[in-house]
């Protein structure tokens, strides 16, 4: 088999390739590599090239990538990532890095977990900042198939795979939620009955499908009706305020949201299986040390709401 003379390929250019797929944009994509504009451009025909593909074609907001780059990003990806833990210094130290962390996640995550995260980053790593991406539960892997995410932290059912490694942090359970003088709600317990015939709002977490409510409330031959469906649980307290309305969440976001006199945080009638909050992120990357650290401060943020 004809194998390429690497040393007629300027490898540099695969760098091009990774800031291109990450920002969709030629100015955007210089900036980050403190290019100019006109080198870029110039690197992008090299790629055309190179590839014989156009690989990102312009329009209105910038690039699209073609399906040649869609194809060839994640294994770009993972070859840039092993060229850089080979060149980094053996010794990784966070105290170090100067960079921003993007996370896909919803906002059980960032009322939960980030605070903790976030301490600890100011004590180990000053540099590193988070952003908190949010994106619909079928779209994570194309986001990390493009580059626009670094990991994702949180609930995700059935999102599991050889592509990506999962990392679980800690498991929630369910509590119910409802405004104090709710008529059903009793020394912090509702009966089935009462449960199953109540007006529910229904909180989606970016999770269309999953439903473990339904399914437990199935399980013992009844059903409930859905008054209020929100992709947003901190809705939820303004919801049930003034209503009989009564809802299903994490107990750890509940006991957070729900700390006020008015509302009242009750035990379930039926059994639902924990939550697990996990961090995921694209095998191929997850041994570098940088990556590592990652899920060691994840791990660590974890632990502390593990105890609270």
């Amino acid at each position: 088999m004809h194998q390429i003379d690497l040393s007629r390929v300027d490898l540099n250019l695969l760098v091009v390739f990774e800031a291109l797929a990450a920002e969709r944009h030629v100015g955007r994509a210089a900036e980050r590599l403190r290019l100019s504009q006109s080198a870029t451009s110039h690197a992008l025909g090299r790629l055309r090239r190179l590839f014989d593909d156009p690989l990102f074609v312009r329009h209105a907001a910038g690039v699209e990538p073609t399906p040649r780059a869609r194809a060839l990003a994640e294994s770009l990806a993972a070859a840039l990532a092993q060229i850089r833990a080979l060149v980094s210094p053996t010794h990784f130290d966070p105290a170090k890095l100067e960079r921003v962390i993007k996370v896909a996640t919803h906002e059980y995550v960032a009322a939960v977990l980030m605070p903790e995260l976030l301490s600890l980053l100011r004590r180990e790593a000053t540099g590193v900042d988070v952003r908190c991406v949010s994106l619909s539960y079928r779209d994570i892997i194309s986001a990390f198939e493009r580059g626009e995410i670094d990991l994702a932290c949180g609930a995700f059912p059935g999102l599991y795979g050889g592509r990506l490694e999962r990392t679980p942090l800690f498991e929630d359970h369910f509590a119910g939620v409802a405004r104090a003088e709710h008529p059903a709600v009793a020394e912090g317990r509702m009966e089935l009955e009462a449960f199953a015939s109540s007006l529910h709002v229904w909180v989606g977490f970016g999770r269309e499908p999953y439903d473990p409510v339904a399914d437990a409330l199935a399980a013992r031959g009844r059903t409930r009706r859905i008054a209020m469906a929100v992709t947003n649980a901190l809705a939820v307290p303004s919801l049930i305020a003034g209503s009989d309305l009564v809802g299903v969440i994490p107990r750890r976001l509940a006991v957070r949201m729900c700390k006020s006199p008015q509302f009242s945080v009750f035990e379930l009638p039926v059994a639902i299986e924990p939550m697990t909050c996990d961090v995921l992120m694209p095998t191929a990357l997850a041994e570098t040390p940088e990556a590592q650290w990652f899920k060691r401060i994840f791990a660590n943020a974890a632990a502390k709401i593990a105890l609270a």
